[in-house]
């Protein structure tokens, strides 16, 4: 493609680098999409979509939480025609959404929902791979409880999308989904994007996920295929959109001109102001000179970079990662999808291009310095290369305290009202079968603990693509039986109470005869 406004001598530039820094990173494949002065000035394909096919600029590969900006849309065409307001309670409109506190239930609104605000912490794991329907899980969340004031900090939370999601689709009398792709990506001309994993591997050319061992796997390009989750998407709203990087593209043209697109205004222009209005400071501090303290809208993040205004989104989930960076003022927009999720070329590349565009001081190498630290330290961290990265919130390690009791005691199920079931069993570990070992099962994860001290234990939660790490502590109850296990987060903890015991030892030393 060429231009008057973007020298085109950069797209060779271009293609060349970024293939460079996507090898150097180990990911499948990708592709980039640039908009400048109402075109697309750029679109081009990177490795491949699968094992053998390649990854075209129309391929189409999971947003994830670029859909929130979606979501937030949808809901402003139902405010512009005068169905909801933004500023009236949420349960006014889905009555099921009721808390434990019944004063925040009548004063969370659609924009505290929008703009993680309502104080309660994230909830994906209460959420994960639940069977139970969206609205069967919201009249869960009066077991929950925030963990600050309305409004006093920025939390981002998956959940409470899915909330606003549900209450815009009882307001128009259709599904979620349906009313996304109603009123935002049909007239916006998106014919390609849809919701849902299991109907996007329907798609002629679709993405695969893969993903990398560890840091030293990707640089050597060892990349491998991972499962596609197919399964119900109970917090959609948040994240479960996919799309490619054209049509992407006129997404990111309708919100830097405020609804409009080819000349019509398609989406409601108070609607997209809305979206990029900041609500929510998301840091004390700028993440670098280069920019400015963060703010988040409605489904959309407020930023500056270099002293031009800036709106963005990125998503990720086990095998994808994308970001969408927006200049607003310079009528500048990129988009990046790619089928790996534990990369930082998809933070990095939008600024490496914006330099270009905007011939902006290079002040830092975004992609062979920049994205490979960056790259590298997410490995540590959801690679599970450096677990003491997955255990910072937890207390410092006591030494030398065993266990208070046997571990038969802590055997049983545990229950928590919005988490679900929690179960402690014991096997014979180790060769001679003399030594037990406390295991667990929680939904599909399994595995052992690991001791900690006193009555804590390490249980790490592993996927293919990422690790989750808790401390249990098993609580005594007045009568010196145990009553309870708290289970430690980044976020605080919840409480499971035990209502079964079940003490079986299974021998596994006949697995190690061979």
């Amino acid at each position: 493609m060429t231009t008057t406004a973007v020298d085109s001598c950069l797209f060779d530039k271009w293609t060349k680098e970024i293939e460079e820094a996507r090898k150097d990173l180990g990911i499948q494949g990708m592709s980039v999409a640039v908009v400048h002065k109402g075109e697309i000035v750029y679109a081009q394909g990177f490795g491949k979509r699968n094992d053998t096919d390649p990854f075209t600029p129309e391929t189409l590969s999971s947003i994830a939480s670029i859909t929130k900006g979606f979501t937030a849309a949808a809901i402003g065409e139902l405010v512009a025609k005068k169905m909801a307001k933004w500023d009236v309670p949420v349960c006014e409109y889905l009555p099921e959404f009721q808390l434990r506190d019944r004063q925040l239930t009548l004063e969370l609104t659609f924009i505290d929902l929008l703009s993680h605000r309502t104080g309660f912490p994230p909830m994906d794991l209460e959420w994960f791979h639940r069977s139970e329907s969206r609205l069967e899980l919201i009249q869960l969340l009066k077991h929950m409880d925030p963990i600050v004031p309305r409004r006093a900090e920025w939390i981002y939370n998956n959940i409470m999308f899915a909330v606003a999601g549900e209450a815009a689709a009882r307001i128009a009398g259709t599904t979620y989904e349906e009313l996304v792709l109603e009123t935002v990506t049909r007239p916006l001309g998106m014919e390609a994007t849809g919701f849902s994993n299991k109907e996007m591997a329907n798609k002629p050319n679709h993405a695969l996920p893969y993903t990398c061992k560890n840091f030293e796997a990707a640089r050597r390009g060892q990349t491998q295929r991972i499962k596609l989750d197919t399964s119900y998407a109970t917090d959609a709203p948040a994240g479960d959109m996919y799309s490619n990087a054209v049509e992407l593209a006129r997404w990111a043209r309708a919100i830097m001109h405020f609804g409009a697109l080819d000349g019509q205004q398609v989406l409601d222009k108070g609607g997209v102001e809305q979206l990029c209005t900041a609500y929510s400071l998301m840091n004390r501090k700028p993440r670098g000179p280069e920019f400015s303290i963060s703010a988040y809208g409605l489904g959309l993040i407020v930023d500056q970079y270099k002293g031009h205004p800036c709106i963005r989104h990125s998503g990720s989930t086990p095998g994808y990662r994308s970001n969408l960076v927006l200049f607003p003022s310079d009528d500048l927009a990129i988009i990046h999808l790619s089928n790996n999720n534990i990369n930082e070329l998809v933070t990095a590349l939008p600024y490496y291009i914006a330099d270009d565009v905007l011939t902006l001081p290079k002040t830092r190498d975004w992609l062979f310095e920049e994205a490979v630290q960056d790259t590298s330290k997410m490995y540590k961290t959801y690679g599970a290369e450096d677990l003491a990265d997955l255990e910072t919130h937890f207390p410092p390690q006591v030494p030398n305290k065993p266990a208070t009791r046997d571990y038969t005691d802590f055997v049983g199920e545990y229950i928590h009202p919005m988490a679900g079931k929690l179960l402690f069993t014991l096997r014979g570990a180790g060769v001679d079968g003399r030594k037990n070992e406390l295991t667990f099962q929680y939904r599909e994860f399994e595995g052992a603990l690991e001791h900690y001290h006193f009555d804590s234990f390490r249980l790490r939660m592993v996927e293919e693509a990422f690790t989750m790490a808790f401390l249990v502590t098993f609580v005594t109850g007045d009568d010196g039986s145990v009553r309870q296990c708290r289970l430690l987060r980044e976020t605080g903890s919840l409480e499971f109470t035990k209502t079964r015991v079940e003490v079986n030892v299974v021998d596994t030393t006949s697995s190690h005869e061979e």
